[in-house]
């Protein structure tokens, strides 16, 4: 089975419980399900930023620190980071159930340039801390890798752009700035977004695609397309991509799988499962109907 290789070396004597994003290549983070089995854990050079969501059970074990083992306990839905230097020696007195994300520091790095402001100072570690936003951000990711990466390139890039964020702020426990308005995207901006969109509907369009058709940065794209339209980008696109996909399943000539194809759904179950939420009907019960 196809693994991220700096999370295998981080969680040393571990499996993987469910498959990895590593096999869809995602750019600059990964993420996985993990059991780690109780023993010791020699030191080791990390090369990436991990984010770890530990999951089911308290986990106990010791952590080397100035010359000798200091006890450790792990509760669930509590995160602990890592950084890229080197991690000390560890014993886990327990089977461990992990989320891991790793994220490369060249990612985290291009994200903090494309923010408007940032907080001063290094990223430190987090030591078992509860942060709702990391951890609702984990679990999405780790629920799009799982589903085969279905929601398309730019439902990830919002995501993992959005972990990225949450974690420069986290790691510096520093409060995100509070911005009393977000200015809406100029007209002309919005309708290239959108003429792209239109035009590249059925293709896996990224947030960096969009954005550069918008002339901003990523990150402020993504706010002021939300401003302008009240839904983010990835929100947007699939409305656009189901009200095709109806007129299309109305007209009754084109099987089913190629109306997915050419809307841009990664398989005709992700047209069923989005075209149901939408319009309370699965797209052949649909078309019986409008028959």
């Amino acid at each position: 089975m196809i693994e991220a290789a700096e999370i295998a070396l981080l969680c040393r004597d571990s499996t993987l419980s469910q498959p990895s994003s590593a096999q869809l290549g995602w750019d600059g983070l990964a993420i996985e399900r993990r059991t780690v089995q109780p023993g010791e854990k020699p030191e080791v050079t990390l090369g990436h930023h991990f984010l770890i969501l530990w999951d089911q059970h308290v986990a106990e074990g010791e952590r080397y620190q100035r010359g000798q083992f200091i006890p450790c306990r792990h509760y669930p839905n509590m995160i602990t980071t890592c950084l890229p230097e080197v991690s000390s020696a560890s014993r886990n007195r327990s089977k461990q159930e992990v989320i891991v994300c790793s994220m490369d520091p060249a990612f985290l790095h291009g994200v903090e340039e494309e923010m408007d402001k940032h907080p001063e100072g290094t990223i430190h570690r987090l030591n078992g801390q509860y942060d709702a936003a990391l951890r609702e951000l984990l679990l999405l990711l780790l629920g799009e890798a799982e589903a085969g990466g279905m929601h398309g390139k730019l439902y990830l890039d919002s995501l993992s752009t959005a972990l990225a964020t949450r974690l420069i702020y986290a790691g510096r426990s520093a409060q995100r700035p509070q911005i009393s308005r977000v200015s809406s995207l100029p007209r002309r901006a919005f309708l290239r977004v959108v003429e792209r969109m239109r035009v590249d509907s059925s293709t896996n369009l990224t947030l960096g695609t969009l954005a550069a058709e918008s002339g901003y940065s990523r990150a402020h794209f993504l706010r002021m397309f939300r401003a302008t339209t009240g839904q983010t980008p990835h929100r947007y696109l699939l409305e656009m991509r189901l009200n095709k996909a109806h007129d299309m399943i109305a007209d009754g000539s084109v099987p089913l799988s190629d109306v997915a194809d050419a809307c841009g759904f990664s398989s005709q179950a992700h047209l069923s499962t989005a075209f149901r939420a939408k319009f309370g009907l699965a797209p052949g019960q649909y078309r019986r109907n409008f028959r």
